[in-house]
Order: C-alpha cells, then structure tokens, then sequence
C-alpha cells in the first residue's frame, strides 16, 4: 500500500486553496497575483521550518579567507563553527563579535553580505547557512488551456535542414526561432550551431551536442533569449519530453515542462510555439499526444503557460496542509469574504505544523522515567 512518496505540484496547492475558500472560478485571479501569493506563503514556512530545525534546507561551507562576500543566495547564517570535518568530529561553536573584538579567537562578524573570520586562515572552519527558499512555479491555464480548432504552424527550427543567406528570404517563424541575442542559431545538415552576430569574434557554440540525450532524438528546437525550448521524444517508446535549458552558454541543466503532471501519469506533449513572458505567465503552444480528439480524429493543440509545475518535497504533509490553509485565507481576503472553514483548518493546520515538523522528539523536551524501581522502592 502507498503511504509515501504521493507527488503534490504547486498547481495542487493552488486548486486546493481555491476550493477551501469557495472560490467560483478558477481565473478569478492573474497568474502574477497566484505567483506572488504562493510564494509569500511557500517562503515563510520555509524559513519557519528553518527556525524549527535547519538540517532539512541547510548547506556546509568551508571558510578559506578572513573576509568572504557571501552570495545573494544566502538567507541566513545558521552556525560558524572550527572542525575537522562537519562528519564525525567534534564542534567548536563560534560567537559573533563585537567591534573591540574582532580578531579574538572563535567569533566571527557578518555585516551585510561581508563576513570577516579571522581563525577562517589558521584553523578549518566551516559556515552553516539557510539558502533563500527556491521559487515556485506553475503553468498558466494548465487546469482549463485553452484549445485550438484548427492546426498551428510549428516554429521548429529543425524544419528548414539549410542557412538562410541575405538573398533568401526568411520565413517569420524561422526567424523567430533563429534569434538569440546576439547569437544566431545555424540549422546545417541537422546541426545546431549558435554563432555570434559580430564577424570579427569567432564565437560559436554546439548546441546539439550540449542538448543530446541518451535513448532520446531531438523532434523540436526553437530559441527565445536566453531559453532553448526543446522536444525530445524517446527511441523505443515515442513519449514526447519537452523542456528547456536556461542558459545553454553557460549551465547545461535540462528543466522539464511538467503542465499535465497533477493527473498522475505524467505530461506527453510537443512544442509548436514557445515564447516565455514573466508577466502574464503565457505561452507556449502544444500538442498533447494524451488528449485525442475523436471527433476531429487528430491530438489536441493547447495553449498554455511556459514555466514548469513546482513539485512540492516537503519534510512532512503538515507542510502542504499549513501551505493551502495560508492560500485560502489570502484568497479569502481579497474577495472580502470570512469563512469559518477557512478560519478553522488555518488553526488546525498552523498546530500540526508546529507540533510535528521537528524529527527528534525524544531530546529534553520529552521527560521519560529512566530509573527502573529498586529495593528501596518495594521496602
């Protein structure tokens, strides 16, 4: 029997929220109010859980310079501490200093992004910090896309296996999926090379082999700064896995698009279109190979959001449940309206959240009779 491992996605949160607070329509709200209300919600429980215990999101660092500038990613310092190793060898826990001692043996001194250790260069001393809670997303319209009667022209790039010239003229949506900033992607003899617009830096950059994918052949590529939407589909099955790379220059990390995940069988769908927008969420033109048209005899085209649905891992269930009562109120909020329901599961849910959150209830705060009756005891 399952009792583990049931995935919940962002797009989840979202309906279940709604639903609690007796929202009429799904599109009551925009995609940008959704966004920030999610991640409002998602971000203070993701420092609460860091207060009730760090070791879930935490991060080990070693300190090699007296002064290190801490990234943008850092949320907080948990801990600085001197140890051999952070595994297997005792702690020697740091204190912050003040400004008549900051070159005392054991503290340390943060001031804004500036962290200044002075035994970092003599000892091997290791910094514990919480990372910024990571952004959560989900595709617009995902729940309700909207549907496309007649076929829609696909932006593939590999539909044209030659270089257009001056003299050639370029289809539009060639173009658009030739564009890259100041790079062009080349299509020659079914490769995919990214070249810089200025002649005189020799700058280019393979794109298929970066993007090949073992048991996979590439069905769709189309560029739109600074993504690479791409389609694969796989050799033995035919399952269409779409995705996209971030910064193919510089990170070669696949993120797959996910809009039909919260079904439970997954998503098989193949880009037409792709731009992204940061704003309205949209859009991204689909064909899912899961939806077949009878009627029309034919897969059916969606429009739909261009970012990936957030799998929520949470350390424990009393997360989400605390995550959808958090959404729910606010939800009710902005429609003016008070519901009991809404009011009662935030109390319960905010409970068993901070009840049941922590792993180690057997330290101090639990008292346990350790000492078995003797002989004086039965005298």
């Amino acid at each position: 029997m399952l009792q583990i491992e049931l995935k919940t996605f962002a797009s989840d949160a979202l309906e279940d929220a709604m639903r609690l607070a007796q929202t009429k329509a799904l599109n009551s709200y925009s995609w940008s109010d959704c966004l920030n209300y999610l991640n409002y919600s998602w971000s203070d429980l993701y420092n609460r859980i860091v207060m009730i215990d760090e070791g879930y999101y935490s991060t080990t660092v070693q300190l090699n310079t007296q002064m290190t500038t801490l990234p943008p990613f850092v949320k907080n310092s948990i801990r600085v501490y001197a140890a051999q190793d952070p595994i297997g060898f005792n702690r020697e826990i740091f204190r912050s200093s003040g400004m008549a001692d900051l070159r005392s043996r054991g503290t340390y001194h943060i001031s804004g992004f500036d962290l200044y250790c002075p035994d970092a260069t003599r000892r091997t001393v290791w910094l514990n910090f919480a990372p910024i809670a990571p952004m959560l997303f989900f595709p617009r319209n995902n729940r309700d896309p909207k549907l496309y009667e007649d076929e829609v022209e696909s932006w593939n790039a590999l539909a044209q296996p030659h270089v257009h010239t001056r003299e050639t003229p370029v289809p539009e949506y060639i173009q658009k999926a030739r564009d890259y900033e100041l790079y062009t992607l080349d299509v020659t003899d079914n490769q995919l090379t990214l070249r810089h617009k200025n002649p005189t830096l020799d700058e280019h950059f393979d794109v298929r082999r970066a993007i090949e994918q073992e048991d996979y052949f590439i069905h769709f590529v189309q560029c739109d700064f600074p993504y690479i939407f791409v389609t694969y589909v796989h050799r033995l099955t035919g399952r269409h896995v779409s995705g996209f790379y971030r910064d193919i220059l510089h990170n070669v990390d696949f993120i797959e698009y996910n809009p039909f995940d919260f079904v439970g069988r997954g998503s098989n769908v193949e880009y037409l279109q792709c731009k992204y927008n940061d704003k309205t969420g949209l859009g991204v033109i689909v064909r899912d190979y899961d939806d077949y048209d009878v009627k029309e005899k034919r897969f059916r085209i969606k429009e739909l959001g261009w970012t990936p649905d957030s799998i929520l891992v949470y350390p424990c269930p009393e997360m989400y449940r605390y995550l959808v009562a958090r959404l729910a109120e606010k939800f009710a909020a902005f429609n003016e309206s008070e519901m009991m329901g809404v009011a009662k599961e935030l109390v319960e849910a905010k409970y068993a959240f901070e009840a049941f959150c922590e792993r180690d209830k057997s330290a101090w705060k639990r008292i346990d009779n350790v000492n078995p009756s003797g002989i004086m005891d039965w005298l």
